[in-house]
Order: C-alpha cells, then sequence, then structure tokens
C-alpha cells in the first residue's frame, strides 16, 4: 500500500471516528435518559461478565469488569441532582453507594453469590428506569 493511500485510510477512519463520537454526543445530548439506560445496561454486562469471569478463574478479566462496573455505579450516584430530585434522588444516592461498597467488598472477597445479588440489584433499578420513558 501507498503512503498516499495509507494517508486516504487514515483520513478515512478519523472522519468515521469523528462521526460516531458526534451522532453519540448528540444522541445522548438529546437524551440523557438513553444515556442512564446505557450507563445500566452496560453496569449490568460488566458484572455478568465478572461472574462469568471468576467462574474461569480468570482474575484479571474479574478485576477488570468489577472496576468498570465500579466506576459506572459512582458514575450513576454522581449524576443524581439531589436537589432537583428530592427523597428519590437522597434514596438512590444511598442505594448507590451501599452497592458500590458491596460491589468493593464482593471484589476483594472474590464472593461470586454477592455480585450476583449486585446483578439483580443493578438490573431491577434498570427496569425501574426504563419504566419511566
Amino acid at each position: 500500500m501507498s503512503k498516499k493511500d495509507q494517508k486516504t485510510m487514515y483520513r478515512a477512519s478519523a472522519l468515521d471516528s469523528y462521526s460516531k463520537v458526534d451522532v453519540e454526543t448528540k444522541t445522548t445530548a438529546e437524551n440523557p435518559h438513553h444515556l442512564i439506560s446505557l450507563l445500566f445496561e452496560k453496569g449490568c454486562v460488566l458484572l455478568r461478565q465478572s461472574t462469568e469471569h471468576l467462574k474461569r478463574d480468570d482474575t484479571d478479566g474479574f478485576y477488570n469488569a468489577t472496576s468498570h462496573a465500579m466506576q459506572i455505579v459512582v458514575g450513576l450516584r454522581g449524576i443524581l441532582d439531589i436537589e432537583k430530585g428530592g427523597d428519590l434522588a437522597a434514596q438512590l444516592y444511598e442505594t448507590y453507594t451501599a452497592i458500590g461498597l458491596s460491589l468493593s467488598k464482593a471484589r476483594n472477597d472474590k464472593d461470586l453469590a454477592a455480585i450476583e445479588k449486585l446483578y439483580t440489584a443493578l438490573n431491577e433499578l434498570r427496569d425501574g428506569w426504563e419504566a419511566i420513558k
């Protein structure tokens, strides 16, 4: 492949990447509900993956998945508007805090049952969020 072809390919790839970012940015800016749905979905996927990694004794995969799940839980907690959300936002803040602490303990203990319970809890929160569309 010539250098000219490589440059053209890189430019096309960069343009495609920027286009995807622009579409994703517009989607989330126009629909914050969708962004939160994506966070719940990814958090659930990561908790499921962490259980599979643990069952296969894949420590690196387990720690990676649980770390990312923790980031999502902290992110969900961080975007709450306690002033505008009132009691519900305060309750969710406490719930996300409890999930985060429990996930940290389950991660340190490599507790499969605890992570499965956390998946159930996050999945129920996701279902509740989807119900208010």
